[in-house]
C-alpha cells in the first residue's frame, strides 16, 4: 500500500479530506533505533527537537501564505511566485508529517509520538486553512487568463497540471469563506479514523489462547500468523477467538465508521458532487465507469473464484470447508525466509525490469529504509510512505519469515521504486502519483515474483506451492478488494439515502457480500454469521474508495508483468514512462496511453482468464504421478 504523509496527498485542488492516524495512548518504551529491521529516520530530522524547531518555523510561514490572497492575478510572475511559495511550504510540511507518522506507527502506545503526530496533522490543517482561498482565486481568474500566464512564464510549467485541475474542478470550488470553513473542519472530520486506529491497534483486549502448547496473545499480527496454520482445528480456534473481540465492539466500531461515512457524504454535498464516489474519483478525473465496471465484471467472474475454493477444498481434503480455511497454503514452502533472503529473491525475480531497476532496489535494501521487525503496539499492515520528496521512501511491515512476507516485501518495494523513479524525473509539484497508478508497479512485482517461483520450482510440491500462491494473490488482490469496494459503495449509498447506519447493519451488508463472494448458498464455503464483523478489521475503509484500486491495478499489472517477463522491451519502456510520469497528468489517461482502458471490461476479464489458466496448470500438475 502506498501511504503518503497525509494518507493520500491532495491534488492541487485540495478537494479531499486527509485522515489522521494519531491520538494519545499509554506510555511505553521506545524501540531501539539501531536494531536490525528498524528504519533510520535521521535523514528526515536528526532528532525530535529538530522536528519541533521545523514545525515552529513552518507555522511562522503560514501567515505569509494567507497574505498572498488577492495577488495571484496581477501577472504571470505573481502567479508563479505565489505558487512557488505555497509549494515550498507544502514540501516542508509533508516531510514534517512523514517523520511524525512513522514515529507514531512504530509503537502506537507511545504517547509522545502520538501527540507529535497530532501536531503534524494540526499543522497540515492550518496550512489548509492558510491556503483555503487558493482554489477560489484561481477559478475566478478563469482558464484563458491562467493558460495565458502559463504560456508567458516557463516557471509555471511545474504548476500547470495543478492549476488546470483547479479549473476543471471549479464547479466544486466554493467561495473563500466557505473554503475556509471546510478547511477548518478537516481536523474534526479526521477523528473517526484516529479513534479507530487507537482502538483497533492499541486498546482492544486480545485473548490469550494455547496454540501448539504455547500461550499466544491473539492480536492482529498473531491472527495473521496463525490463521494459515496447517491444523484445521487451530484455524477454527483462531477465528472463533479473534472475531468475537471485534464483535464485542460492533456498536462502537459501527458508530465510528458511520461518522466517517457521514463526514464524506457531507463533503460531497458541500462541494456539489452527486455522490461520494463521484467526489472520490473527481480529484484524479477517473471515470466513475471504472469503479462500477470493476464491480460488475468481478461479480460475473465469481464462478471462477468458486472454482478456486472448490479446488482448495479438494487439495486440502476438506469435506466441508469454512471461511477459516481460505488462508492455509495448499503446499508447504521449501523453507522459511529471512529478510536478507527475501531481498535477494526479489532482486533475482525482478531482473526482467532491467539492471538500472535492480541496482536502485539493491541500494534501497542497504539503506535502512524499512521497519520490518514485528513488535507489540506497531501499526498493523504494510505500507510505503514516499512523501518526503528530498529524502528516500520509508516502508513498514512485520516480516514473519513466510512466503506472504516475501510477497509483501516485493510489493512494498515496488511502491518505493516507483517513488524513486518518479522523484528522479518529476519536480515536487508533479511527483505525487495517484493511487490509481500506485498499485500497478507494486502488484507487478508480486506477479513477477510469482512467475519466477513457478519457473524455478525444484520439485512438484514447490511448483504446486508457487502456483497456489499466484492464485491466492489474484483472490486477495482482485476478488477480495472488489468485494471491499462493493461494501464501500453500499455503505456510502445507504448514508446518501438517509438510512440509519449501525454496526449491526454494516455487518449485515458485509455478511451478504461475504456469502455471495464465497459461494455460501452454493455450498462452496460455509460462512459463519460471526464473520460479518470483518468489515471492522479493514482500516482501508477509512480512506474512502481506496481499495478498489488494488483490483484495477492487478488487472493492469498482469498485463505489464506478462509482457515484461517475456522480454518485451518496448512494453518495458512504456512501463517506465508510466512510472516516471508521476502526477503529471490524469492517471486514467496515463494508463490508457500505456495501452489499457480501465473503464472497459477487458482488463478485468483478462485477470479472470489468467486465474483459470493457472488453475488449469495446477490441476494438471496434481493429476500427474
Amino acid at each position: 500500500m502506498k501511504l503518503t504523509a497525509i494518507a493520500l496527498a491532495l491534488a492541487a485542488a485540495s478537494l479531499q479530506i486527509l485522515p489522521a492516524q494519531a491520538a494519545t495512548a499509554p506510555a511505553a518504551a521506545a524501540p531501539t533505533m539501531d536494531a536490525a529491521g528498524v528504519w533510520d529516520l535521521t535523514p528526515l530530522y536528526p532528532n525530535a527537537a529538530a522536528w519541533e524547531t521545523e514545525r515552529q518555523a513552518i507555522l511562522a510561514e503560514l501567515p505569509k501564505l494567507k497574505a498572498l490572497q488577492g495577488t495571484l492575478g496581477a501577472n504571470a510572475g505573481a502567479l508563479r511566485a505565489g505558487m512557488d511559495q505555497i509549494s515550498a511550504v507544502k514540501k516542508r510540511i509533508y516531510r514534517l508529517a512523514v517523520y511524525a507518522s512513522l514515529r507514531a506507527d512504530e509503537n502506537t502506545k507511545i504517547t509522545e509520538n502520538q501527540a507529535r503526530n497530532q501536531q503534524a496533522d494540526a499543522a497540515f490543517n492550518q496550512f489548509g486553512e492558510a491556503t483555503s482561498w487558493l482554489n477560489t482565486e484561481v477559478a475566478a481568474l478563469g482558464a484563458d487568463k491562467v493558460n495565458g500566464f502559463i504560456a508567458q512564464d516557463a516557471g509555471l510549467a511545474k504548476h500547470a497540471y495543478g492549476l488546470r485541475t483547479i479549473l476543471r474542478l471549479s464547479a466544486h470550488v466554493l467561495g473563500a469563506k466557505e473554503e475556509a470553513l471546510l478547511a477548518s473542519a478537516a481536523e474534526p472530520l479526521q477523528q473517526p479514523q484516529a479513534i479507530y486506529n487507537l482502538l483497533a491497534n492499541a486498546d482492544m483486549p486480545w485473548p490469550k489462547v494455547k496454540i501448539h502448547g504455547k500461550e499466544v496473545t491473539l492480536d492482529q499480527e498473531q491472527y495473521v500468523k496463525y490463521r494459515s496454520d496447517a491444523d484445521p482445528k487451530i484455524r477454527l480456534q483462531v477465528f472463533k477467538a479473534f472475531w468475537p473481540v471485534f464483535k464485542a465492539y460492533e456498536r462502537t466500531l459501527g458508530a465510528t465508521y458511520a461518522a466517517n461515512l457521514r463526514g464524506t457524504v457531507f463533503q460531497a454535498r458541500a462541494r456539489n458532487f452527486p455522490t461520494s464516489v463521484a467526489m472520490a474519483q473527481g480529484g484524479d478525473n477517473i471515470p466513475e465507469a471504472v469503479y462500477r465496471t470493476l464491480v460488475e465484471e468481478t461479480n460475473k467472474g465469481l464462478p471462477t473464484l468458486h472454482r478456486y475454493f472448490k479446488l482448495r477444498s479438494r487439495m486440502l481434503g476438506l469435506k466441508s470447508a469454512g471461511y477459516q480455511d481460505i488462508y492455509v497454503p495448499l503446499a508447504k514452502p521449501s523453507a522459511s525466509y529471512t529478510v536478507a533472503e527475501a531481498e535477494q529473491l526479489t532482486l533475482t525475480a525482478l531482473q526482467p525490469l532491467g539492471k538500472d531497476y535492480t541496482d536502485k532496489l539493491a541500494a534501497g535494501f542497504k539503506g535502512n529504509w524499512m521497519h520490518s521487525v514485528p513488535q507489540r503496539g506497531k501499526r498493523s499492515g504494510a505500507y510505503m510512505n514516499g512523501s518526503a520528496y528530498d529524502v528516500h521512501p520509508f516502508l513498514l511491515m512485520s516480516f514473519n519469515n513466510n512466503y506472504n512476507s516475501l510477497s509483501t516485501l516485493a510489493h512494498e518495494w515496488g511502491h518505493a521504486m516507483h517513488t524513486v523513479y518518479t522523484t528522479g524525473a518529476q519536480p515536487f509539484e508533479t511527483s505525487d502519483y495517484s493511487t490509481f497508478i500506485a498499485e500497478i508497479p507494486s502488484t507487478a512485482n508480486e506477479l513477477l515474483l510469482a512467475d519466477y517461483m513457478v519457473e524455478h520450482a525444484k520439485s512438484k510440491q514447490e511448483k504446486i506451492f508457487a502456483l497456489s500462491q499466484e492464485l491466492e494473490n489474484i483472490r486477495g488482490t482482485f476478488f477480495r478488494q472488489a468485494m471491499f469496494a462493493e461494501f464501500e459503495l453500499k455503505a456510502h449509498e445507504a448514508v446518501e439515502k438517509g438510512e440509519p447506519i449501525t454496526g449491526e447493519k454494516l455487518s449485515a451488508i458485509y455478511l451478504d457480500l461475504l456469502k455471495r463472494y464465497h459461494g455460501d448458498a452454493e455450498g462452496v464455503l460455509k460462512i459463519d454469521d460471526l464473520y460479518g464483523i470483518e468489515w471492522a478489521y479493514i482500516p482501508h475503509f477509512y480512506r474512502d474508495f481506496y481499495v478498489y484500486q488494488y483490483a484495477t491495478c492487478i488487472s493492469a499489472a498482469a498485463y505489464f508483468a506478462e509482457g515484461i517477463g517475456k522480454g518485451d522491451t518496448a512494453l518495458r519502456d512504456r512501463y517506465f514512462t508510466l512510472l516516471k510520469a508521476g502526477g503529471s497528468d490524469d492517471p486514467y489517461l496515463l494508463v490508457k496511453a500505456a495501452g489499457l482502458d480501465m473503464a472497459t471490461p477487458a482488463p478485468y476479464q483478462a485477470v479472470v482468464r489468467r486465474m483459470n489458466r493457472v488453475m488449469d496448470e495446477l490441476e494438471a500438475l496434481i493429476a500427474t504421478k
